[in-house]
């Protein structure tokens, strides 16, 4: 499902700054958004790794699973100017609060039982993403006064924990970033930011599921996050 958002987001973006470029308005500047701000924002998220589990009997599964999340940082960055109604937006968010559940339970999740009649639930564990950083540019439009839609493309990083038996996992997890937005700005600079945004991160490999030296988990862990943020641009 996630992959699907995916690539209905990065069809949309592309469409929708296409078609503003031919509509925007005489009364737009690229101005209004020039110079430096930052900004703290709050997210609503969900998580999802889509893989395989090979149990201690080498037995493999594919699926999904994941859990949902509230995040919280702030960010910084500035815009620069590239004509009347273009302009290039950098920056760089780094979370202060809240984790990533990227799994949980995948034992369960993945069904079957091994030589000793143990359930597959009995290797369940979880996987957690922490201390999440992204960097990123924001093709822009100022499409009124103090109004522009922007398209968010970037990396970001984040802290991997594995619990529940995992003996084996990666101290990271580092992907590619896509988001859609919109900015409204008072003239004083104050502004509020909405966006939608989809990080696809690297593939990881976590070994030793349940204590097991074959149990395996193998997969691509997806964010889904919306966010709102609250800023001031100097």
């Amino acid at each position: 499902m996630i992959k699907a958002i995916r690539t209905k987001l990065s069809t949309y973006a592309i469409a929708l700054l296409i078609s503003c470029g031919f509509t925007t308005s005489s009364m737009a500047g690229s101005s209004d958004f020039s110079g430096i701000y930052g900004a703290v924002w709050a997210s609503a998220g969900g998580a999802q790794i889509d893989g395989t589990h090979t149990d201690r009997d080498g037995n493999v599964s594919s699926g999904q699973v994941g859990g949902v999340f509230p995040l919280g940082g702030y960010e910084i960055g500035f815009n620069l100017p590239l004509g009347d109604v273009l302009f290039l937006g950098a920056g760089h968010s780094v979370t202060s609060g809240g984790t990533a559940e990227i799994a949980r339970g995948v034992g369960d999740a993945k069904g079957g039982s091994n030589s000793e009649g143990e359930s597959a639930g009995e290797s369940s564990f979880n996987v957690e993403a922490t201390d999440l950083k992204s960097v990123y540019i924001m093709p822009s439009i100022s499409i009124y006064d103090n109004s522009a839609i922007y398209v968010k493309m970037g990396r970001s990083i984040a802290d991997l924990t594995a619990t529940g038996g995992a003996i084996g996992a990666p101290n990271n997890l580092q992907g590619d970033l896509l988001g859609i937005g919109t900015i409204a700005m008072t003239e004083s600079g104050l502004f509020i930011k909405t966006e939608g945004s989809v990080t696809r991160f690297d593939d990881i490999f976590i070994t030793g599921v349940a204590n097991s030296a074959s149990a395996k988990v193998e997969g691509t862990p997806d964010v889904v996050r919306g966010t709102v943020s609250i800023g001031f641009k100097f």
